[in-house]
This record gives structure tokens, sequence and C-alpha cells, in this order.
């Protein structure tokens, strides 16, 4: 079999398009499906576009590859994406691309302190690459789902305000600073900047109705943004700055982004925690939350030239 590596490029989207789509692994990608999916990952600002790339097996698009370089007080990580489809894989492609993902990230990236690799379980084939690869198991996150039906009334603390995101600098910066204070503690901590959260937020397909931002005193203190996918709506984010906790604002975030992603039909109510987060699982359960689904993370520091 003959493989070349090819940069991605913008005649390519339809292509990329086709092999998210494969049923051999749509399931590992399956917020890149439906209109702007896509669009909005290949626009997300800590895409590093130098690590884009599509593996042809003889001519035929066999596996692609992509790395995102989020920010973080413990210093910067990669999150690699890598998808190959089921009749090309033991033969190369998912290793190559790897190798050309490293190398990418060590001129455009070099003082990263972790690459990390995900898959959603099971998925034998992705276990077996990253333990080939040197890759050890960090972390698990847990997609929960909860059934369909009228959520329940929201209770709002009192002096809290509502805001929905309009787009502008000072909403979004509001946002940015309640997010960087509300994970300053958590695995990759986010330590995003406004110019980050500006282009973050403006991304195709991004329903400013689906961001909500509470105020207490003039000041952000919370946020939860609602996602709508192809096959499920997602909580995508949720967040209280620590000087606004114990007092039921998360759980009313929570009864809201619920609501917004029951109000848009959304196939499911979904949203993804850290399997760790104890605090933020009680608080999920109690609101009819299950665990439906494990993804694994494996991470391993960067190599050198001999990947």
């Amino acid at each position: 079999m003959s493989l070349e590596l090819r940069r991605y490029a913008p005649s390519d989207l339809e292509t990329l398009r086709r092999l998210v789509r494969d049923p051999s692994f749509a399931d590992q990608f399956d917020s890149m499906l439906g209109p702007n999916g896509l669009e909005a990952f290949l626009a997300d600002p800590y895409l590093k576009p130098e690590t884009v790339c599509l593996a042809l097996a003889d001519g035929e698009p066999a596996a692609f590859s992509m790395a995102f370089v989020p920010p973080s007080r413990e210093g910067r990580f990669a999150m690699v994406r890598i998808g190959v489809l089921g009749r090309f894989r033991r033969q190369g492609a998912g290793s190559r691309l790897l190798e050309r993902v490293c190398r990418m990230l060590r001129q455009g990236a070099p003082n990263l302190v972790e690459i990390c690799v995900t898959a959603w379980l099971p998925a034998d084939a992705a276990v077996g690459f990253a333990a080939h690869h040197g890759f050890q198991p960090v972390r698990k996150l847990w997609l929960m789902e909860r059934p369909r039906g009228t959520p329940p009334p929201i209770q709002w603390p009192a002096g809290i305000e509502r805001v929905v995101f309009d787009g502008s600098d000072t909403l979004t910066r509001d946002c940015n600073d309640a997010f960087n204070d509300s994970f300053a503690h958590h695995y990759h901590s986010g330590d995003s900047t406004f110019e980050e959260a500006r282009a973050f937020l403006s991304r195709p397909g991004l329903r400013r109705d689906g961001l909500l931002l509470a105020y207490r005193d003039g000041r952000c203190v919370g946020f939860c943004r609602g996602e709508l996918h192809e096959r499920r709506g997602e909580i995508a984010v949720l967040g209280t700055i620590q000087a606004a906790r114990g007092i039921g604002l998360g759980r009313a975030l929570l009864r809201w982004g619920v609501a917004w992603l029951e109000r848009e039909n959304a196939p499911r109510v979904t949203l993804m925690v850290d399997g760790e987060n104890e605090t933020a699982l009680r608080l999920y359960r109690g609101e009819g939350f299950e665990v439906t689904r494990t993804r694994e993370s494996w991470a391993r520091a960067p190599r050198g030239e001999d990947e």
C-alpha cells in the first residue's frame, strides 16, 4: 500500500467530512457531525492548523489528524485527534500521522509538557495504539445523559441577574474571566486570554442564545453554554466562580441549560464530566443524569527526534 500524507486545505473540507462520518468510527467524532460541526472544530483558536492532515492510501482518503493546544496553568498540553478508517487500520497510517503531528508540535508549540490522545470506550484499536506509542491512562471522562422531559423549575439565588450572550467584547471578557476562575483548580486548568475567548465564541454554528451569563453585584459569577450536535444536545460547559459556590447557582444554571436543550428539541440531553470531579457528579446525578459512556484519556511527555 502506498501511503501519502497531505496537509489539509480548505478544498479538502468535504473529504474530511466524509471521513468523520464513516460508520467505522463516526461515534468517536460525533461532535463533528451535523451542520457546522466540523467547521467549528477547524475554527477553534487552539487548533494548530499545521497538524490537520489527511492520509491517502493508494490515493484513497484513509485517515486524518488534528491537534489542539489549549491553555493551562500546568503548562501547555496538546490534545491529538487521529481517525483511521476501519479497513486501513494496522497498516501504519495512524503511526505516520502521529509522528507528523508530534514533529509539527515540536516546531509550533515547543513548550509542551504533555501530549494526550482520547477515545470513547470500548475502542480496542485506540487502546492498543495508545499503549504501542507509550501513552499511559491518566483520566476518564464520563458522558452523562438525562431522560427527555420537562426539567424542574429554576430557582435562582438571591441577587443573581442573567444576561444572554450577545457577542460583545464586554460579555466575552466577563465570560472568559469567570471561566478562568471557575476552572483554576481543575485538571488541565483553563487560562485562556480574551483574544482566544473571542475567537472561540465566534466559531461557526455557535448559538449566542445558548450561552447564559450570571451576574452578582456587577460581576460575572457563572455561565452555562449549550451545543446542538447531530445526534445529541450537550451542556458543553458550566462553571461558577469560587466566590459564588454553595448558593445553588450551579444547579440553577444546569436547569437553564437543560431547558434550553429541551426547547431546541435536542435528540438527547447530555453533558461530559471529569470522572474525578465528585462535586459535579453529585450535582448531575441529583438532577437525573446518569453515566452512559466513558472516554479514556492517555498522555505521555513530548518526545524528540527518536519518536
